[in-house]
């Protein structure tokens, strides 16, 4: 059943030139096909039948995202099955008890592969002024680091099977667990930060990337390479 929706929103976008407008058709026919089951999902888990979805984007065929009554974040996935989203939710679950700031609560799906998230609250770093912000960059940095330092000061064996953690939702090659294994974001671009008023990270999203791994310098250069890209752009 799953695979159908995704299938069909494929053949529709085959008959389209722009790759961009590709992935919008692919995505809002995936978004149409799956109302019903995304609209009793969140009917379940927040209370609340969908009465507006808004599609966000497909850059794959494999996953869709959607906005539902401008408060949740809806994922659905094509190949990821629903045993590996459950293990996803429990680990976001736990890293959400280590770490001073907010990400997103993860729900899954009991049938399809989807969960659902509510919006963070939050500014994005395009809501401010960019000599603002870049007049502010050593604040930024410095905080950045101290959450990655956070992160990776979770004891990875202390997380209830930690073993079934060691490969993201991307399917990213299993890296063996050692005493020098931390966990990763592996998505710290400057869109994935929500700031306050002040520029105070608040909040992440998007942590699908979350894995395990043995490279600690992996999400600060992430980050860099985003947050140079940031500050070069016009």
């Amino acid at each position: 059943m799953t695979k159908i929706p995704f299938y069909i929103g494929t053949l529709f976008a085959c008959f389209v030139p722009n790759s961009h407008k590709r992935h919008v058709v692919r995505g809002w026919v995936n978004c149409i096909l799956y109302f019903p089951r995304i609209s009793l999902f969140v009917k379940r888990i927040y209370g609340e039948f969908a009465h507006n979805v808004r599609f966000v984007r497909q850059h794959t065929p494999d996953r869709c995202v959607c906005i539902v009554n401008d408060k949740y974040y809806v994922k659905i996935f094509k190949k990821v099955p629903v045993k590996k989203l459950k293990a996803f939710a429990d680990l976001t679950d736990y890293v959400a008890r280590c770490l001073h700031i907010e990400i997103p609560l993860v729900f899954v799906g009991k049938i399809s592969s989807m969960y659902v998230c509510e919006k963070l609250k939050g500014h994005s770093i395009y809501d401010f002024d960019k000599k603002y912000v870049l007049k502010h960059r050593k604040k930024i940095e410095s905080q950045v680091a101290k959450i990655i330092d956070d992160l990776q000061k979770i004891d990875v064996k202390k997380i209830p099977n930690y073993k079934n953690y060691t490969s993201a939702l991307q399917n990213s090659p299993v890296e063996k667990i050692t005493s020098k294994s931390v966990l990763g974001h592996f998505d710290l671009n400057e869109t994935n930060f929500l700031f306050d008023d002040d520029l105070n990270i608040c909040g992440i999203i998007d942590w699908d990337g979350l894995r395990i791994t043995n490279d600690k310098d992996k999400d600060m250069q992430i980050f860099m390479k985003y947050w140079k890209r940031y500050q070069e752009s016009k």
